[in-house]
C-alpha cells in the first residue's frame, strides 16, 4: 500500500511540475509577446470593451449572440468572457488575453485527469506533457482569437459528459456542449456530427442511457436556438431581431458559401497552398499560429502520431468487438469526424484545424507509452529530446515572434494616433498605413464609446458585400476625390499592402506643394500657404 501511495505521489508531483512550466511559458510577458494586436484580436477586444462598459457591441447590438466584427462575423464567447475580465481588472491587452491562457491550462488539467482515470497515470502524464510543450498550444494561448477556445471547450464537454453520473451532471455537460457552439462557427458542423456518433458509441458500450443522452441534449438545443436564428436571419436577408435582452444580428456578409463537398479534394491535394497536411503538421501564413521552422506539434513527433493512429485503430476494433468502453476510441471518433467536417470548408487556415491537435497529441502519447513498454531507454530518450526541443522552441519564440508577426500584429498605429492628436488636434487627417482595419485601432486607443463610433463613422459596402469603415470623426481611411489642402496626409513608408497607392499619393501631394515631415517611419504631409 505504501509503495502504491508513493507511486501516485510521484506522478502527481511530475504533473504539478508540467503544469507549472505550462503556465509560466504561457503567462510570462503575455502582453509583450506577441507585441501589438492582431486585427481579429483587436475587433474582439473592442467589442469586449463595449460589452463590459455599455452592454452592446460596436454596432449597438444589445448582448449579441454573434458579433458582426468587420462584417463577416465572429463568435461571441471569447468576447463575453473577456468582458467579464475587463469589468474586474480593467481594460488592457493583458486582461483580454487572459481567457486564452486560462482555458489552455484547463485543457491540460482535464486531459490529465480524464486519461488518468480511464487509461492510467503514465499515459496521462505523457499526454499532459505533450500538450504543455506543444508549439501550437503555446502560441494559440498567447493571443485572443475567438476560435482558440474551441479545442478547450470540446475537452470540457467531453470530460463532463464522460464523468457524468447524475441527471444534473448531464445538464451541466449539455450546457458546456451548447456553449461550445459559441466559440467558433466551425462547431456548427463539428459538434452535431461528433455528438451523435459519440452517443451512438457510448450507448453501444452501455456507458450511458437514452435518458441521459436526452437530458444532455435539451440544454444543447436551447443554447443552439439563438445561433439557428442567426442563420435564418442572414440566409433570408432579414433584419436584426431583438429577443428579450439578446440580439440576433444581421451580418454585412454571410459566408455560407465556404462549405461544400467539392472542397475535400482540393484540401487533400498536397500541391495546393494551405492544403490540409501542410496546416496539420507545418504552418500557415500567420506566424501567430505556428512557426514553419518547428511545425504545429514538432516535426519529430509526426511518426509517433502516425504510429499512435494505427495502434489506436487496432485497440478500438478490439474494444468495439468486446463492447468495452475505451476513451481512446472517443479520441479517435473525434479525430476522424472533425477531420471530415473540416475538409468540407473552403480556404482552410490553421486555426480551423484547432480541434484536431489535442487528439493528435493523444496519439503521440499512445506511441510513446507503447515504446516505453518495450524499450524504456528509447522512450526516455524521446522524452528528453522533446524536452530539449521545447526549450529551444521557447527561446526561438521569444526571440522571433515579434519580428515574424509583422504587420499582422500591429504595433505602431496607436502611437501614431497619439502623436497626431497632439500635433493636429483640430485638423482632418487621412491615413494610409499597413494596419489592417485601421479604424479598429483608433477605437481601441481612444476607448471610444460605441454610441460615439456609430454617430461619427462612415461606411461603404462593395459589390462583393464586403464593407469597410472609411471615416471615424476627423480620421479618414480611404481617399475619394481630389486632394484637400486643409487635410493632413499620413503615409507609411514601405507600405506592405498598397505600395503603388503610396507612391502615387506621394507624387500628387508633392506636386501640389505639400511639405513633408517624418514621424518614425511615417511621412506626414501638410500644406502651408
Amino acid at each position: 500500500m505504501e509503495k502504491i501511495k508513493q507511486f501516485v505521489y510521484q506522478y502527481n508531483i511530475v504533473f504539478a511540475i508540467i503544469l507549472l512550466i505550462a503556465i509560466l511559458v504561457r503567462v510570462v510577458l503575455l502582453d509583450k509577446y506577441p507585441e501589438g494586436i492582431h486585427e481579429d484580436e483587436a475587433g474582439m477586444m473592442y467589442d469586449a470593451y463595449c460589452m463590459a462598459e455599455y452592454g452592446t457591441d460596436r454596432y449597438l447590438n444589445e448582448n449579441p449572440v454573434y458579433l458582426i466584427n468587420f462584417g463577416g462575423g465572429q463568435s461571441v464567447l471569447y468576447a463575453v468572457i473577456a468582458s467579464i475580465f475587463i469589468r474586474i481588472f480593467g481594460f488592457s491587452v493583458l486582461v483580454t488575453r487572459l481567457p486564452a491562457v486560462i482555458f489552455s491550462v484547463i485543457t491540460i488539467i482535464l486531459a490529465y485527469f480524464l486519461t488518468k482515470k480511464y487509461i492510467g497515470k503514465k499515459f496521462a502524464t505523457v499526454f499532459s506533457f505533450l500538450i504543455a510543450i506543444c508549439p501550437w498550444h503555446i502560441m494559440q494561448s498567447r493571443w485572443g482569437l475567438d476560435c482558440n477556445l474551441l479545442s478547450s471547450f470540446i475537452m470540457i464537454s467531453v470530460f463532463t459528459f464522460l464523468n457524468s453520473k447524475k441527471t444534473w451532471h448531464f445538464i451541466i455537460s449539455g450546457i458546456f456542449w451548447g456553449l461550445t457552439l459559441y466559440t467558433y462557427a466551425l462547431s456548427y458542423i463539428i459538434l452535431p456530427v461528433f455528438f451523435i456518433f459519440l452517443c451512438m458509441y457510448l450507448l453501444y458500450v452501455k456507458k450511458i442511457t437514452i435518458k441521459e443522452v436526452l437530458v444532455t441534449l435539451i440544454p444543447i438545443l436551447i443554447l443552439a436556438v439563438p445561433l439557428i436564428l442567426v442563420q435564418v436571419v442572414n440566409y433570408f436577408g432579414l433584419e436584426s431581431i431583438q429577443i428579450g435582452f439578446i440580439t440576433i444580428p444581421k451580418l454585412f456578409t454571410y459566408r455560407i458559401g465556404e462549405i461544400g463537398l467539392e472542397n475535400i479534394v482540393y484540401n487533400l491535394n498536397i500541391g495546393n497552398a494551405n492544403n490540409f497536411f501542410q496546416l496539420l503538421f507545418s504552418a500557415d501564413h500567420n506566424p501567430g499560429n505556428a512557426f514553419q521552422e518547428w511545425g504545429t506539434i514538432y516535426y519529430m513527433l509526426i511518426p509517433f502520431v502516425i504510429l499512435g493512429f494505427i495502434l489506436t485503430i487496432k485497440e478500438t476494433i478490439t474494444s468495439i468487438k468486446n463492447k468495452q468502453f475505451n476513451v481512446k476510441t472517443v479520441f479517435l471518433i473525434q479525430l476522424i469526424l472533425v477531420t471530415f467536417s473540416i475538409l468540407v470548408f473552403a480556404d482552410l487556415q490553421l486555426y480551423k484545424l484547432n480541434p484536431l491537435f489535442i487528439m493528435m497529441l493523444a496519439l503521440g502519447a499512445e506511441s510513446i507509452i507503447w515504446l516505453y513498454n518495450r524499450r524504456k531507454f528509447l522512450a526516455h530518450c524521446v522524452i528528453v529530446s522533446l524536452s530539449i526541443t521545447f526549450i529551444l522552441f521557447v527561446i526561438f519564440y521569444f526571440k522571433n515572434i515579434n519580428q515574424k508577426a509583422g504587420v499582422g500584429f500591429n504595433t505602431d498605429f496607436m502611437p501614431l494616433i497619439e502623436y497626431l492628436d497632439t500635433q493636429y488636434p483640430n485638423t482632418e487627417i487621412y491615413l494610409e498605413t499597413d494596419a489592417i482595419q485601421q479604424y479598429i485601432y483608433l477605437l481601441l486607443y481612444k476607448k471610444m464609446s460605441p454610441y460615439e463610433f456609430m454617430e461619427n463613422m462612415s461606411m461603404i459596402q462593395y459589390k462583393t458585400g464586403e464593407t469597410e469603415v472609411i471615416q471615424v470623426g476627423k480620421y479618414h481611411f480611404i481617399l475619394y476625390g481630389e486632394i484637400d489642402k486643409n487635410t493632413v496626409y499620413v503615409l507609411e513608408e514601405n507600405n506592405a499592402f498598397r505600395p503603388k497607392t503610396i507612391q502615387k499619393l506621394k507624387e500628387k501631394l508633392e506636386g501640389q506643394g505639400f511639405t513633408q515631415e517624418k514621424y518614425q517611419h511615417f511621412l506626414i504631409y501638410t500644406f502651408n500657404e
